[in-house]
């Protein structure tokens, strides 16, 4: 744990490194969701309506959702699943393991079954995260046989499909490039609002850059639909289709090669955000500028994001974007 981080501001805490590092910043790259734009109503909901979906398409049975936003915190918690698409993938593995294990594919049943979505999220995050961890947790449930054949007919490409399907809605061909052949009603894309304004961002010191687990078309629609289009210059916008995934921190490594920057701040919502950067910095050579990570609260860990990140040490914690930029912004001036 950190001792040194401290409240510095409304809603900023800072270690005394950080407060002074932060007055030479140039450069903010910003994570996208939980950051610019609430999606608290989107991506959450979209996970849980994938998974139901697909469960129900291949035999499962009941009514309601299967998981609910809450559980998704659970999983982003234990770190790994920045793409929200590898979630559904993997909540759904996890109610295929339980079907084996109990014998039955009532949905109700499952959810109401040991073990349940917070203690499978803690097992996999102790396995080291993501879909890799999750998979060696649920292996301790079946043999290892069944597992295998499970995995056989677990199809992710459909999930992803689906998954993809209720977050763009009819528009899922311009955001994906595919038909909307399940989903024929407005996506939950439509319940994003930004989190920032873009006039708080202009009048600001400083030059932007993205980097976000979305692909171009997500984070093109996210910022037009939120009054940010513009704002971040398109080659400074690294997106999962350019070829980085986080926590490479090789999309950060591209924004500095684009904006040579003094300093540079990440501001990011999970632990892969908080990995991106505290891989950039292990990387670095002395003659690269360096990065801090700034952890923004309320965003995919929920509740349990300040002392996640406070465990890891981080430097800099926010309550929101306006209330870092106000923080950094006259002592930028100031500097």
């Amino acid at each position: 744990m950190n001792l040194e981080l401290r409240q510095v501001s409304d809603g900023v805490f800072a270690t005394s490194r950080a407060a002074m590092q932060a007055e030479v910043a140039d450069v903010i790259v910003f994570d996208m969701d939980g950051v610019l734009i609430d999606v608290h109503q989107s991506y959450p909901v979209v996970i849980c309506r994938a998974v139901t979906a697909y469960l129900q398409e291949t035999g499962f049975y009941g009514e309601g959702l299967a998981v609910t936003p809450e559980d998704t915190t659970y999983f982003k918690a234990a770190g790994g699943f920045n793409s929200d698409w590898a979630l559904a993938q993997g909540i759904v593995l996890m109610f295929m393991a339980k079907a084996q294990l109990l014998d039955t594919r009532d949905i109700a049943r499952l959810v109401g079954s040991p073990p349940d979505a917070a203690t499978v999220a803690r097992a996999a995050g102790q396995y080291g995260g993501g879909l890799g961890g999750l998979e060696r947790a649920l292996e301790n449930l079946v043999e290892s046989s069944e597992f295998e054949r499970i995995k056989a007919i677990w199809d992710r490409r459909r999930i992803t499909r689906l998954a993809q399907e209720f977050y763009a809605g009819e528009r899922s061909h311009e955001v994906f490039g595919i038909p909307n052949e399940t989903v024929k009603d407005s996506g939950l894309m439509l319940r994003e609002r930004a989190l920032v304004t873009r006039d708080l961002l202009e009048k600001a010191p400083f030059r932007y850059g993205l980097y976000t687990g979305r692909n171009a078309g997500e984070a093109a629609i996210a910022l037009k639909m939120t009054g940010l289009e513009g704002v971040i210059a398109a080659e400074a916008q690294v997106t999962e289709d350019r070829g980085w995934q986080k926590p490479d921190p090789g999309g950060l490594v591209e924004i500095v090669r684009v904006l040579s920057p003094r300093l540079l701040i990440y501001v990011g919502d999970n632990l892969d955000d908080w990995q991106t950067a505290a891989r950039y910095e292990t990387d670095r050579s002395l003659d690269d500028p360096p990065c801090l990570f700034c952890g923004m609260l309320g965003g995919s860990p929920g509740p349990l994001a300040y002392s996640l990140f406070q465990e890891r040490g981080v430097d800099l914690l926010a309550n929101s974007v306006a209330q870092l930029m106000g923080w950094l912004s006259p002592r930028h001036i100031a500097g």
